[in-house]
């Protein structure tokens, strides 16, 4: 779907366009056609920064049970996620948003009503500026017609990175991490029933299934959990 050329009528389905801000949009993907941000060369589609050659030879994940990964965390892809995190290069968040629902459309029989980022702690977004797990979940939601609530969790400490530890010591590292932030995002996530959270990098899954446990718990019917990348 997102990485062939369609006609102008798919192309406004696609976008989803309604009055001036959708015209816009279609506006700026046709003036300024997207190019790849890996070799530069002419990206694949309107909606996809990569050409048709990198995309190819992306290190695709396989279907997993229990997830939906689109990537491995490999070269290039590892890159990417880091000059996102740390750099701010936000083209990276829209291509990785774009494959996400590529890979959720192929692999979910049927599509959630929200998408929830997994949330920073304060501190570590006041350094930042931003969450990067609310960047590519926003470019996934847009492309697949999905809301996004950014601010439906709220992380309570400012957990350790989990690269050094151990799998007991991950799980116990975010047990009781995250809260739902209020009574009124409560109900949206009831309302909604069908959840999926959506992080950068899929490790062990520790965080992942710890927000999962969580959304059960306060009772949304179905969690699922979705990630660009599994490490």
């Amino acid at each position: 779907m997102f990485g062939r050329h369609q006609g102008i009528v798919n192309q406004w389905t696609r976008f989803r366009l309604t009055g001036a801000r959708g015209f816009a949009r279609l506006l700026a993907a046709t003036v300024f056609p997207p190019r790849c941000c890996l070799c530069s060369y002419p990206g694949a589609s309107l909606d996809l920064d990569l050409c048709p050659i990198c995309r190819a030879e992306l290190p695709w994940a396989p279907p997993a049970p229990d997830s939906i990964c689109a990537l491995s965390y490999e070269h290039p892809v590892d890159e990417m996620i880091r000059q996102l995190k740390y750099r701010g290069v936000f083209a990276h968040a829209r291509v990785l948003g774009v494959l996400l629902a590529a890979a959720a459309l192929q692999r979910s029989p049927e599509l959630p009503a929200l998408l929830v980022p997994v949330p920073l702690h304060t501190r570590r977004w006041r350094e930042r500026g931003f969450n990067q797990a609310d960047c590519i979940a926003r470019y996934a939601g847009r492309m697949l017609g999905i809301p996004v609530s950014a601010h439906a969790l709220r992380r309570l400490r400012d957990t350790p990175s989990q690269t050094a530890l151990d799998l007991a010591q991950r799980h116990h590292n975010v047990r009781g991490a995250f809260v739902v932030r209020n009574t009124r995002q409560l109900q949206r996530l009831r309302r909604a029933g069908h959840v999926a959270i959506v992080d950068d990098v899929m490790t062990t899954g520790s965080t992942l299934a710890e927000l999962r446990a969580l959304l059960l718990g306060a009772g949304v019917s179905r969690v699922e959990l979705w990630a660009v990348a599994r490490a």
